[in-house]
């Protein structure tokens, strides 16, 4: 072997052994000789760690450019339309709820007044001068009429309850009684008409049902 190139296995073995020392923490760059750090520093040219070259991106043109921003400016103006239209969807909804629930406080007030012209009618039903009552048990159905036709104008809407199957999203159950023939569960007696506002319960209806 030559002279040389027994001097250049020498350098590359000392290159190893300062690299290895400076791994394990033996060794700094200030502890090296001003040689010894050339030797031991990284080349220029050397390829990166993860054996690619980071690409640049390519440049957009002017017009790719105020596309993009185009498409940017479109996608935020949709947005901003649907939102203004749910927001306007949202308002609608909350001033008819409004409505209904002032509408159904409205018409439960006169519920009570209903139930005093059923009171009425009977008690002149029931009446030992009923030839007497006659011309006023007239008046009082007639007025009663105009006042069933005013709630239902207005939305009131009896429910159904007499030989109905008991439910009790719009029946209210106050007693049982057997009654032969019937099934159980059935409405026998209604003793407070119910009424509905759309689908809004104003007032359950009060029933007897079959046991």
């Amino acid at each position: 072997m030559s002279k040389a190139r027994q001097e250049k296995k020498n350098s590359a073995n000392r290159n190893n052994e300062i690299l290895d020392e400076t791994v394990d923490g033996k060794l700094t760059n200030e502890e090296l000789t001003p040689e010894e750090q050339q030797e031991a520093a990284p080349s220029e040219n050397a390829a990166p760690a993860d054996g690619a070259a980071a690409e640049k991106e390519p440049e957009l043109s002017p017009e790719e450019q105020l596309t993009l921003e185009r498409d940017v400016f479109h996608d935020k103006w949709m947005r901003a339309v649907a939102e203004t239209d749910n927001v306007r969807k949202r308002a609608r909804k909350e001033v008819n709820d409004s409505r209904r629930f002032a509408q159904a406080e409205t018409l439960r007030a006169f519920l009570d007044v209903y139930d005093n012209f059923e009171r009425a009618l009977q008690l002149m039903s029931e009446s030992d001068e009923e030839n007497k009552a006659g011309g006023l048990r007239e008046g009082v159905e007639l007025i009663f009429q105009k006042f069933q036709g005013a709630l239902k104008d207005r939305g009131a809407v009896k429910i159904e309850a007499r030989d109905c199957e008991f439910d009790p999203n719009v029946h209210e159950a106050v007693g049982q009684l057997p009654r032969e023939g019937v099934e159980a569960g059935m409405v026998i007696e209604v003793a407070q008409q119910g009424f509905k506002y759309g689908d809004m319960v104003l007032r359950p209806a009060r029933v007897i049902v079959s046991s």
